[in-house]
């Protein structure tokens, strides 16, 4: 355990070294011999009362998600899932002793800061100007997962893919921040979630009339015929459909532009006859992938 006042410290001898973060970890820049480090101090998930409940119910052995535990068992998966996906060849920050010893108490990672750009950058250039980027970076997904299914590896999905954690550098697509997950799901589930979050994510950042194609780049390339049936299934096959229509059009009417579930799914549906025909892989017993 820590105190209080050593976060406290840490965070303050830190704080010139900020930089700008939607969650509620620090992150940091830090010089040092020439290049950055990238450091992140594990903060309490907001809002604070859901999290402090969750972590809870955690500890007395109700399995949570990753993001509920506390900080220094979301620092330990973190790093397991980036020696992970190093060991296996794919892109992420390399895990680096911390320069703070002195903190060791407080939960802390240090990494390589990678010099890149998000995908929401690419995006907003347009679809077709980052189409070829695209492609490419959907071919990479393709890959891991085919790789994840054939060894039931579910360390190798990146259950939080939104378009600020994927960075593109030196022609690679570089993958960021591995504070969410389920452990206990199979891995067509954590594929699920890794493809609604992506796309769902990709959609929200290009005009409405340019995710059309996105999506159909998604389903020439993605090869997992299997998987795309299963994500529909698990939308609209699951219990009180009533309930989540109406919380989706809710939802469309707080904000037109936004990408829902439903939205996703039927848009993956519309050129069904396109759709590439693989072997089905075996189906795991379970209800469906997504609350």
């Amino acid at each position: 355990m820590y105190s209080r006042n050593r976060n406290r410290d840490f965070l303050s001898r830190l704080a010139p070294y900020g930089l700008k973060s939607v969650h509620s970890n620090k992150a940091f820049r830090i010089p040092q011999n020439g290049r950055f480090l990238f450091l992140k101090v594990y903060g309490p998930k907001k809002p604070r009362i859901f999290y402090e409940l969750r972590s809870r119910l955690d500890a007395i052995g109700m399995r949570q998600p990753i993001e509920y535990r506390v900080p220094q068992r979301r620092k330990d998966f973190e790093e397991a899932c980036l020696k992970h996906w190093r060991e296996k060849g794919f892109s992420v920050p390399h895990l680096l002793v911390s320069p703070f010893p002195e903190y060791e108490e407080v939960p802390h990672l240090c990494t390589t800061f990678i010099e890149g750009v998000t995908m929401k950058s690419i995006l907003s250039q347009g679809y077709f100007s980052a189409e070829g980027r695209l492609e490419i970076f959907f071919e990479d997904l393709f890959r891991r997962h085919a790789l994840a299914f054939r060894t039931s590896d579910t360390l190798l999905f990146h259950i939080d893919a939104n378009t600020q954690n994927i960075l593109e550098a030196g022609n690679q697509f570089y993958h960021v921040d591995f504070e969410m997950g389920r452990p206990w799901e199979q891995p067509m589930e954590c594929a699920c979630r890794e493809i609604t979050k992506l796309l769902i994510s990709m959609g929200q950042d290009l005009p409405s009339g340019e995710r059309y194609p996105l999506y159909r780049l998604f389903k020439k390339v993605y090869r997992n015929s299997a998987l795309l049936d299963f994500l529909d299934r698990s939308i609209h096959q699951r219990p009180f459909q009533n309930v989540h229509r109406w919380r989706n059009r809710r939802k469309k009417e707080e904000d037109p532009r936004r990408v829902t579930l439903y939205d996703l799914t039927e848009a993956l549906q519309d050129t069904a006859e396109e759709r590439p025909q693989t072997p089905p892989m075996d189906k795991e017993s379970h209800d469906g992938c997504l609350p």
